[in-house]
């Protein structure tokens, strides 16, 4: 477990230290103060590449969002609205769980009727870990064009899905379609008649 999720808070912090102990040489001329100086830059580039090479369970979790969005993307254009191709087995599906029939139902329907028209912006990210980072719960906004037979039209999201670790990997358990504007639970679209 890394103590941080960003590498940028810890460099910033030997920048301070670094600075105090040039600032310390310049006031008192004792070259012992700069000796700190190449450790602490060593500190830097090592915590650099330290937050590159480990990979937390938010970001892994965020990462499997950004994933799951891009595959859609590219799958609705596959399968979408007016493509004539009927989806044997869709990659969206893999990022929910087995038990989850409901929204891997929901998904492959999604794609079947609607076609994204250039990409969905994803912002407002926050992720919480609960369980012993066994689950997470994240809130996004999601916003694109979508087109559904001949109509086409901007819409803007707001989503709560609930991740689960199964067998080493983040499985979608749960989805909530939030209202864009006050944040209540909608009903989503969907296979199960609402």
């Amino acid at each position: 477990m890394w103590f941080t999720e960003d590498a940028w808070s810890p460099i910033i912090l030997c920048t301070v230290i670094a600075a105090i102990f040039f600032i310390a040489f310049m006031t008192t001329q004792r070259a012992r103060f700069l000796i700190a100086l190449p450790l602490l830059l060593l500190a830097a580039i090592t915590i650099y590449f330290a937050e590159i090479a480990i990979v937390t369970d938010g970001e892994q979790v965020e990462k499997n969002l950004h994933d799951l969005v891009d595959t859609f993307v590219e799958e609705s254009n596959l399968f979408g609205a007016g493509s004539g191709t009927k989806p044997e087995q869709v990659r969206c599906q893999t990022y929910f769980a087995e038990s989850n029939t409901v929204d891997r139902a929901r998904i492959v329907a999604a794609l079947m009727f609607v076609r994204v028209e250039g990409d969905i912006r994803v912002t407002d990210v926050r992720i919480q870990l609960t369980n012993q980072n066994t689950m997470a719960v994240t809130h996004f906004r999601a916003n694109a064009t979508f087109a559904a037979g001949s109509q086409s039209g901007h819409h803007p999201s707001r989503w709560e899905m609930t991740w689960q670790k199964q067998a080493g990997e983040w499985k979608i358990t749960k989805t909530k379609m939030l209202n864009a504007v006050n944040g209540q639970e909608m009903p989503v679209p969907g296979v199960d008649g609402r």
